[in-house]
Parts: structure tokens; C-alpha cells; sequence
């Protein structure tokens, strides 16, 4: 059993940020971590046209969204995802005048043939989609589903008409029918010639970067505007970003706080302790089912009072270094979502028929949502072999039954009694040593506390590694 776990802290979030003072830990957003693979999930999509029309409704009702607010904002306001309800009941809108307006889009975009028959090319897929060839797909919709919207828009005096709508019009059909024969003719290459998925996910990558290096020189040449920023993201980038940014309709997002089994690593003082000017903590580990866990002050109930708080344990996860990944069906993992909402918005149609996509959500047995949590952690406990030399231990936090969203929120405090001990790092300035102590003796002196020790970080030649040494002569008595 693990006794104790490693966390390095700057100065500026020990400090200044009151973490030590306030004994609090730091839950970070995935994109926060220096790793750019960090939570990888391989999510797929492979449905039937239930789903798959189910799919482009959200997306619809996401896209009209973000372009009222580019409407009301324009460009004096930054708008991104944070700004867009991505994880929503199929509801945006209820209740205001503008779901009017939404529903008229929706309905206009559905009944154009060329919609339909891109449905059914996707529903008779035999591999599955990844997120590349997702990417691709919804690029091809982007341009007519904005037009309707910048349409519907227009018939309600919101925004001027386009002088040339028809010619448009056509011109995004056509789009979207060449990728519908795209998908088709894969489909009869492959009745012939059988590829694998690593094949078609081979051909969207290369078009993706192809996609992505016209961007780029549309910039370069300012065909497309840099300081456009908002108007880029809807017309431009928003059907890229959205595949990405769908995973939330699967999983709660999640914050992690990152410990490590040792701390005699001097690229991990270099890296993470700033240039072996911060610190390292360390924390006693307790156990609780056999496993390693800290208690940390969390909400976990709510009453007429507000939310009510309590330290609670929180399991240490130990990250495994691999590039395997499980994958995740999309269609057949909607688990955040309320039973009536999938059942009205996801799994069935008008007509009452409904996708047996959802059968084994509905039954929600032991087995599905056992499957499901652990394909949660799966991706959250994994990184490449590279990273191998951290020994990284996490605790993690979601949004399944609380809002971490905001950064007060994912402070959670611990015992003092926890805090074994404070390392300093080879370049750790006297100033903020003497900060530190001063910290930790009022702390101490506040608790009875005696058992406290500091440590100094030292090069061993003798072991090539980073050391540490006990600074016996300090501490804090009656």
C-alpha cells in the first residue's frame, strides 16, 4: 500500500495563491495539463438514421445559437464553446420567441433531398466514423445549415437578405451530395476491395490536413480575416471543433489534481517545480477498500440552507502509460442525459419508431453502467510512454452530480494533518522558504502539532537522482 504521494506546486500558486494557507488542491481543466493527448477518448459514430437525424438536430440547434450571439456580440465580445450549450436536453430555446425560428430551421433543413440521402449514406456505413471523417461530414452540412438560419433570420427582419440566396442554395446542395457520393463509393470499393478502418481514417486525415493548410493560407493571404475572430469560429472552424467538443454529450467534463509516486526526478523538478524553484509536497495516503484515497472537503448533498460539505475520500487513480484506447460508441453512450430527453430527442422519430441504439441505456443495468465509468477513468488514467517517468498518481472530479466549472469551485481543501511534510527545491529563494515556515508554524502551533518536517532537495551523486534531506534543527515546539 502507498504511504505517501508527491505534489509539486509553484511558488505563485502556493503563495500568492493562498493554496498552502488555505490548504487547498487545485482540480485543473484537461486543457490546463502540458499534454496535448490528455483524456483521448476514440469515440465512434455508427447509427441508424434515428440517431444519425437526432445527431444533426443538435448540431443545428447548436450552430443557430452560436450565430444569434455573433449577431448580438459581433466581434466586441470573444466568443467560444464556453459560450455554447453543447450538453443540452434538445431544449435551447423553450419557452422564448425564438424557438419559433429554430423549429422552421430544423424542419427546413430535414426536408432537403439532399439531407435525407446523406442520413441513409451514414446509416448504412459498415465502419464505424471516427472523428476526422465525423469532421468532414459535418463540414459538408455547415454551409447549407448556416444559410437556412441566416434565412429564417432574415424572414423575420434580423438581418438583411442575401441578394444571391438561390445561388447559394445550390451550391451547398451540391456539397453535401458529393459527400454523399463519396460515402457510397466507399461503400462499393469496399464490397470489392475490403480496407480497414485505419484505411478510411487514413483518407479524412489527409483531408482534413488539407482543410486545414487552406486555412491557413487563406489567412496568410487575409482572404479570411484574423481579427475576425468570432465570425471565423461560426462560419470556419465551429464543424471541426464541434466533433470535438461533442464528447460532453457522453461524459461529465472533468478536472484533475496530479500527484507522483516519487520526487527524485530532476526533469520532474525541472518541469513542474518551475526550475527546481518550487516545492514539492508531501502528503500522507490513506486507504479505504484497498485502495489509496485522500479525504477532501466536498459537497454531497443540498438542502433549504444550500449545499452541504463534508470531507470525504477521493481515490488516488494510478495512470497507466500506453497508447491503447478504449473505444466508445457514441450512439450507445449518451449517459448524462435523463431518460425522457433521449427517448424524445435521440432515440426515436416523429413517426413513433424508435433506434434500438438505446436499448441498453434504457435498461441501465449493473453491466452497462459498470462499462460505462470505467470507460470514464480509462481515458482520464492514460498517457503515452513518454510520460512514463512522472509515476503519476491523479484524483479526479466531474460534473456528473456537481458544478466544477467555475475555479472556486474546484478548490478542494485538505486536512492539515495530511500535509506530512514540505520539500524545497534546490533554487527555492530564502524568501519564500521563510514564507512557507512561517505558514506551516502558525498552522502547527494552531493544532498542537509537533511532527511537521521540512526537507531541502539535493543533488546525490552517488545515485544520480534528486535527494532530499531532512532539516532536523527545524521545528516547532511549545
Amino acid at each position: 500500500m502507498i504511504e505517501h504521494l508527491y505534489r509539486f506546486r509553484p511558488l505563485y500558486w502556493l503563495l500568492e495563491k493562498g493554496e498552502l494557507e488555505n490548504q487547498e488542491i487545485y482540480f485543473a481543466k484537461p486543457e490546463q495539463l502540458n499534454d496535448p493527448m490528455e483524456g483521448f477518448r476514440d469515440i465512434f459514430w455508427k447509427g441508424d438514421a434515428i440517431v444519425w437525424r437526432s445527431f444533426f438536430r443538435h448540431y443545428i440547434l447548436c450552430l443557430d445559437n452560436a450565430f444569434g450571439q455573433l449577431l448580438l456580440c459581433g466581434e466586441q465580445h470573444p466568443l467560444g464553446w464556453e459560450h455554447i450549450p453543447v450538453f443540452n436536453h434538445g431544449n435551447i430555446n423553450d419557452g422564448a420567441p425564438h424557438k419559433t425560428l429554430e423549429e422552421e430551421v430544423v424542419e427546413a433543413f430535414f426536408v432537403e433531398p439532399c439531407v435525407a440521402a446523406l442520413i441513409d449514406a451514414l446509416a448504412a456505413r459498415v465502419h464505424p466514423i471516427r472523428r476526422d471523417e465525423l469532421a468532414a461530414h459535418l463540414r459538408s452540412v455547415h454551409m447549407l445549415a448556416l444559410h437556412l438560419i441566416r434565412e429564417a433570420y432574415s424572414r423575420k427582419g434580423l438581418q438583411p437578405e442575401s441578394p444571391d440566396s438561390a445561388a447559394l442554395a445550390t451550391k451547398f446542395r451540391q456539397a453535401i451530395s458529393l459527400t454523399t457520393q463519396s460515402i457510397v463509393k466507399f461503400q462499393e470499393v469496399e464490397k470489392q476491395h475490403p480496407f480497414t478502418e485505419h484505411q478510411v481514417d487514413a483518407f479524412y486525415i489527409a483531408r482534413r490536413q488539407l482543410v486545414s493548410q487552406l486555412d491557413f493560407i487563406h489567412y496568410y493571404n487575409g482572404t479570411i480575416d484574423f481579427e475576425q475572430s468570432n465570425r471565423n469560429f461560426v462560419f470556419l472552424t465551429f464543424p471541426d471543433e464541434f466533433a470535438q467538443r461533442v464528447e460532453t454529450l457522453v461524459y461529465p467534463e472533468w478536472y484533475t489534481a496530479c500527484f507522483m509516486r516519487d520526487c527524485r526526478n530532476s526533469s520532474v523538478w525541472g518541469n513542474y517545480a518551475i526550475n527546481h524553484t518550487a516545492v514539492c509536497l508531501k502528503f500522507r495516503v490513506s486507504e479505504l477498500g484497498g485502495k489509496p484515497v485522500l479525504p477532501l472537503r466536498q459537497p454531497y448533498a443540498i438542502n433549504a440552507e444550500g449545499i452541504l460539505y463534508d470531507f470525504r475520500p477521493l481515490e488516488f487513480r494510478e495512470i497507466t502509460y500506453e497508447s491503447q484506447h478504449l473505444p466508445v460508441d457514441f450512439f450507445r453512450s449518451l449517459g448524462r442525459f435523463p431518460i425522457p430527453v433521449l427517448r424524445r430527442h435521440w432515440y426515436s422519430d416523429g413517426a413513433g419508431n424508435r433506434s434500438p441504439c438505446g436499448d441498453d441505456i434504457f435498461r441501465a443495468d449493473e453491466a452497462w453502467l459498470a462499462r460505462y465509468w470505467d470507460s470514464f477513468y480509462h481515458a482520464i488514467t492514460r498517457k503515452l510512454k513518454d510520460w512514463q517517468y512522472e509515476e503519476e498518481y491523479r484524483l479526479v472530479i466531474d460534473n456528473q452530480h456537481w458544478d466544477f466549472r467555475e475555479v472556486p469551485a474546484r478548490k478542494l481543501a485538505y486536512r492539515f494533518e495530511d500535509l506530512d511534510a514540505i520539500i524545497f527545491g534546490m533554487k527555492t529563494p530564502m524568501k519564500e522558504k521563510l514564507e512557507i515556515c512561517k505558514i506551516i508554524e502558525k498552522k502547527c502551533r494552531k493544532v498542537g502539532r509537533k511532527d511537521f518536517k521540512f526537507y531541502q532537495a539535493y543533488y546525490a551523486r552517488s545515485t544520480g537522482t534528486i535527494e532530499h534531506a531532512e532539516l532536523t534543527s527545524l521545528k516547532f515546539t511549545e
